[in-house]
């Protein structure tokens, strides 16, 4: 069987013997092939280092998303109350509103509808003797519980019939039974004021925390008993509609906003958002982030690509007498070029592996400033394609760097190149 020399006697001289003197070159200059380098290594740097962010981003949002019933889910809320005209705030000459009748006709209009659930937002604060929690009180009906993936630590979450006879229950967040029982007390069946309405503690929700948001801060109640023992309407702030799959829950957004148009005034300016929706809304914004870090980036590898044919135009121009030497002794042309030409995509390559690194570290410092500030579970994510493709690139801009003072050289009369100064 032919070896690889036998089928290419020439290859090893060509590939073998410039890597090795183009190492060495660039180990004989080393702060000069530095700088040479710094305008790769800045721009793969940049590129890594921003898929990095979002692509750790993405999988932050699709994580929290889960939290909240995942892409099942779909938002409904009345229209804000205050609308910009002319430049100025306005409140709006029409009063929008939902509410209960608007739970039941949503449950009904489409066959993909899982659940409703009503969210009844309620001013006040929680207070038990001398301690007070600044909390976010929510009136809700029992299924919230599953939905949400937000089960009770301890005790239970209310029931049907809590909610169906108005009972002053609640069921309050981890934080909130730390600030109104400081010393660790059973809460189970104690009284607590919320929002000045005396509730019976049945539950200690477990700690969660979405988008940051810490759920501990909140204090559930029958959305019923929100509604009549602490309002005095059947209004509801808005609700979150689950569907039986994320396939449809774009035919259930369009039965929502159908339905919304026939039984409401000006029911097209009501807000239906789907999850997946927002996840791509989001995903849009990330994809404008990487198109304007990568512009950037692709000028500085342009800028770093310029830097590196300088240099080797210049190292050509250094080299000349050794070139005439060698060509003098028997080099072929071919190898002088694949000399320069190689020292170049060397240049790049090592550019590039620096660049990945410092892209890494960035990726990663940032994700833990993220995490540490934002209260979230953020990391950054490196896919092995975002690095074959700055690899690829650095080998291409070296090629492209690295052609021109390559023919330079290869093309230079060894006379003339013996007797150059």
């Amino acid at each position: 069987m032919a070896t690889r020399a036998a089928l290419f006697p020439g290859a090893e001289l060509i590939l073998k013997e410039p890597i090795l003197v183009g190492l060495t070159q660039l180990w004989a200059n080393k702060l000069r092939s530095f700088l040479t380098m710094l305008g790769i290594l800045i721009g793969v740097g940049s590129v890594v280092g921003i898929v990095s962010i979002s692509d750790g981003a993405r999988k932050m949002l699709l994580s929290e998303m889960d939290k909240l019933g995942g892409s099942n889910l779909i938002w409904v809320s009345p229209p804000h109350r205050w609308v910009r005209r002319n430049g100025r705030w306005q409140r709006r000459a029409y009063d929008a509103y939902l509410d209960n009748n608007d739970v039941r006709r949503i449950s009904d209009c489409s066959e993909h509808i899982v659940s409703v659930l009503p969210i009844v937002r309620v001013s006040g604060m929680a207070t038990r003797e001398m301690n007070t929690s600044s909390c976010t009180i929510l009136g809700t009906v029992p299924s919230y519980a599953e939905a949400m993936d937000w089960k009770p630590e301890r005790g239970r979450f209310f029931s049907q019939r809590d909610e169906a006879t108005w009972q002053k229950v609640c069921v309050i967040g981890d934080k909130v039974y730390d600030d109104l029982f400081p010393g660790g007390t059973d809460p189970i069946g104690v009284d607590i004021k919320v929002a000045n309405v005396r509730c019976v503690v049945i539950g200690v929700m477990k700690a969660k925390s979405v988008f940051g948001n810490d759920w501990g801060y909140n204090v559930l109640i029958p959305s019923a008993t929100a509604q009549h023992r602490m309002k005095g309407s059947e209004r509801i702030n808005y609700m979150l509609v689950n569907v039986d799959n994320s396939l449809n829950a774009s035919k259930a957004e369009r039965r929502i906003k159908s339905l919304l148009k026939r039984t409401k005034a000006h029911g097209d300016e009501y807000r239906v958002r789907t999850a997946q929706s927002e996840i791509k809304r989001a995903e849009d914004a990330l994809f404008i982030a990487k198109l304007v870090t990568g512009g950037i980036a692709a000028i500085s590898l342009i800028v770093g690509g310029v830097g590196i044919m300088n240099i080797m135009l210049v190292s050509v121009a250094e080299r000349t007498r050794e070139i005439g030497l060698r060509k003098a002794i028997g080099a072929r042309n071919i190898l002088i070029f694949s000399q320069f030409l190689i020292e170049a995509i060397i240049l790049c390559i090592i550019g590039c592996i620096i660049g990945i690194g410092l892209g890494f570290g960035l990726g990663h410092g940032i994700a833990a400033i993220i995490s540490k500030t934002a209260d979230m579970h953020f990391i950054s994510v490196v896919s092995a394609k975002a690095i074959l493709i700055a690899v690829a690139y650095s080998v291409g801009i070296g090629l492209a760097a690295g052609v021109i003072p390559a023919i330079r050289a290869a093309r230079l009369n060894p006379v003339e190149a013996l007797h150059y100064e």
